[in-house]
């Protein structure tokens, strides 16, 4: 213990290691440093020690400046006689002091040094990359007009403009640019070498979700050749290649890397590339070359230094914020829990799991009453209370509406759905000093990986949690007495399907029936018929709930519509007063365009309005102030008629009948088979009758299939008959043929 205090004081205190570091890499950064000989002196390329030096403040802070003081010391008063050292010194310790200084201002924490975040970069490229190579050559440069530093076979020039100034001007830039990071996570990792694993999996985390490991030996291959080609081949006149024509090859490659790798693996690559070929420079930099092509080259790298680390830099940004973005979107912005797409991702990565489904249907009705925070604590609050019953990697996920599902872990399931269950009943939510306490439905079952149809499967669970609200228990999905109900769902969604490909293919057929007039004035009614891909029809009845269910509504109006009129269009000289009668949906009418389509596609086909009855089923939405309500007027102010269908069933009342403004009553056809024989249905029917007359509206009774009770209706006051009596549907297109053969029969 006392020697593990010692280590950690070593490595705290200036006295320590920061001592120990500055005096063994400072002579290393000098030696691996290229300096080369042109006429009038030395010039560096590329200088080391300033980076170096950058590296430690950027460490140990503050408490690396006495070693670095006591290492210049040591190289310099050997070199140089005192004055001289002393200012050289005194050049490193001003520059380094004060540019420190103004980098921690505004970085105020050293430990927020994260190379690779964009909002840093401004502060370190000023501070560190440009500030302290800048103030190092100017106070270079004033020192040497005080003729004490030494000119001859030096690298200190009197003259600020020379080229001597600016190649040692661009190595400082190089270096501070281009090997901070290296320098700085060589030190990190020779303080801590567990370290080491902490920066392979900072470089693995930036890299692209895309890269394969054979993606990344090509581009080591690839940057191994080109450094082999530069370092290893004899440049002559004849191979420019292995020249300083060949560095810019390598400029590709390193931005395959900022674009791929990400920032750190890409700057320390980068860094080593630049000691390789700076230590090999021999080979592809020649001897006779002139100062000019020497700043060409330096500016060269300089520039590819610093494109290479914002492209890195903005792509591995980009990688993280997309990451994020990703992650954000697994989560409900509002509720705060895991959505259905986490659902989604977790059931893949989980070979087996177990569903369970709640459903809190009063949650509509207390959102109207208390408003939508309500639904929204709720859910939040009964999560916090379920989450005790969960285990590691099981999560509960918000659904669109009331709902929420949980996914479990399979082993004992039951056993802790019945649990749930029981949480369930002891929760309640105290709202503005009230319990409330819904009703909770739950089913469940068990699920093995992929599973492709998690929509249909979460609808199913949601009609047998509708059961369980009326059964008081939980629902398993798998049981046998649960088939039937799942039978019908999945009936529900392959009729869906039936519609969905109907409307794509053409699988509507428009039928037609025959609505007699007791004074002549006949008109025909549209009917639908589905036929499958497999040649099966399917009845009104059948699909029809399932078209308002799903909100397919208007595109099968759309298409009754469409055809009506380009029927009446096409077969004007054969009709020329044709009236047909097309059945809309009550939601329909609420479009608030309708009316206006409707007259555009009257002008479009020149058919007159009165020519098409709009039939519309007696509905809520038909009262007084609704949108159908003001739709009806409108037509009905156009020119069309207005029939209300099935008068009768459903949403039907005196009270309705006297607030309906419509042209025409169609009586239900269930009244009108037990006429005859129930008096109450008679009744109905005389009454219906004498409200539409006192209301001006015309009355067609459905239904009628003999000729007794077609007198019977004629005495009531019906004005249409429509049933057997009429004529059986016959397909639109068969229409022409079938209304030769009536006219050539016996009218009633």
């Amino acid at each position: 213990m006392k020697k593990s205090a010692l280590l950690k004081g070593c490595a705290r205190h200036w006295w320590g290691l920061p001592m120990l570091l500055s005096l063994l890499l400072l002579p290393l950064a000098s030696s691996l440093s290229f300096r080369l000989w042109i006429p009038g002196g030395y010039v560096y390329l590329i200088y080391l020690p300033l980076a170096m030096m950058i590296a430690m403040l950027m460490v140990f802070d503050w408490a690396a400046l006495p070693g670095i003081f006591a290492a210049l010391c040591l190289h310099y008063f050997q070199r140089y006689t005192g004055v001289q050292a002393m200012m050289i010194i005194s050049i490193f310790m001003t520059t380094l002091v004060l540019c420190w200084w103004g980098y921690r201002s505004q970085e105020k924490s050293r430990w927020c040094i994260s190379f690779g975040n964009l909002y840093q970069v401004s502060e370190r490229l000023f501070w560190l990359a440009f500030a302290m190579p800048t103030l190092f050559i100017i106070l270079n440069q004033l020192v040497m007009l005080s003729d004490i530093l030494p000119e001859e076979n030096s690298i200190f020039v009197p003259d600020s403009s020379s080229m001597h100034a600016l190649l040692n001007y661009q190595s400082t830039l190089l270096a501070a640019l281009a090997l901070v990071p290296l320098c700085y996570f060589s030190i990190r990792i020779f303080c801590n070498p567990r370290f080491l694993f902490i920066l392979i999996f900072r470089c693995k985390r930036q890299f692209s979700p895309t890269v394969t490991l054979r993606e990344w030996l090509i581009w080591m291959a690839l940057l191994i050749a080109s450094l082999m080609m530069l370092t290893q081949l004899i440049s002559t006149p004849d191979n420019l290649v292995a020249t300083e024509y060949g560095v810019p090859i390598l400029l590709p490659l390193m931005l395959w890397a900022a674009l791929r790798f990400g920032y750190i693996f890409t700057t320390l690559c980068w860094g080593m590339l630049l000691l390789v070929l700076y230590q090999f420079h021999k080979f592809f930099i020649s001897s006779a070359i002139e100062p000019h092509g020497l700043a060409i080259i330096s500016a060269n790298l300089l520039a590819f230094t610093l494109t290479i680390l914002l492209m890195s830099d903005i792509c591995t940004r980009q990688r993280r914020l997309l990451a994020k973005a990703r992650e954000m979107a697994m989560t409900d912005p509002v509720i705060g829990l895991p959505n259905l797409r986490a659902l989604t991702r977790d059931l893949v990565a989980s070979s087996e799991s177990a569903l369970c489904f709640l459903r809190i249907p009063d949650l509509d009705r207390l959102s109207r009453t208390y408003g939508l925070q309500l639904r929204i604590q709720y859910k939040r609050s009964l999560a916090v209370h379920l989450q005790p019953c969960l285990l590691a990697g099981e999560d509960i996920y918000q659904l669109p509406g009331f709902d929420l599902v949980l996914r479990l872990n399979t082993a004992a399931h039951q056993s802790r759905i019945e649990g749930i269950e029981v949480r369930l009943k002891d929760y309640h939510l105290s709202w503005d000093g009230l319990p409330i306490h819904p009703d909770v439905g739950i089913s469940y079952c068990t699920i093995t990986a992929p599973v492709v149809h998690l929509y249909e499967l979460l609808g199913e669970m949601s009609a047998m949690a509708e059961m369980s609200l009326r059964s008081g228990h939980a629902e398993n999905m798998q049981r046998p007495q649960s088939v039937p109900v799942q039978r019908q769902i999945t009936g529900k969604l392959e009729i869906l399907h039936d519609i969905q490909q109907a409307l794509l293919r053409g699988g509507f057929r428009l039928m037609t029936q025959r609505i007699r007039g007791v004074r002549g004035n006949d008109y025909h009614e549209i009917l639908l018929e589905m036929v499958t891909v497999q040649g099966e029809r399917i009845k009104p009845s059948q699909f029809m709930p399932v078209v308002r269910e799903f909100g397919l509504t208007w595109e099968v109006d759309r298409l009754m519509l469409d055809q009506a009129l380009e029927f009446i269009h096409f077969h004007r000289e054969t009709f020329p007063g044709i009236r047909l009668a097309v059945n809309f949906f009550a939601a329909t009418l609420c479009r608030p365009q309708f009316v206006e389509e409707i007259a555009s596609r009257l002008n479009e086909n020149d058919i007159e309005a009165w020519q098409l009855i709009i039939a519309v089923e007696e509905s809520a939405i038909l009262s007084d102030h609704s949108w159908g309500y003001r739709t009806i007027a409108q037509l009905r102010h156009i020119g069309c008629r207005v029939a209300i269908d099935d008068f009768g069933n459903g949403y039907s009342s005196y009270a309705r009948l006297k607030m309906i403004q419509a042209d025409i009553l169609k009586i239900d056809g269930s009244f009108i088979q037990n006429m005859q024989n129930n008096s109450l249905d008679y009744q109905i029917i005389q009454s219906i009758c004498a409200m539409a007359r006192l209301k001006r509206m015309q009355v067609v009774a459905e239904g009628v299939d003999t000729e007794e009770m077609a007198v019977e209706l004629r005495k009531l006051g019906v004005d249409y008959l429509q049933g057997r009596i009429a004529g059986l549907p016959v397909s639109l297109n068969d229409l022409a043929s079938t209304e030769a053969e009536a006219r050539s029969g016996v009218r009633l």
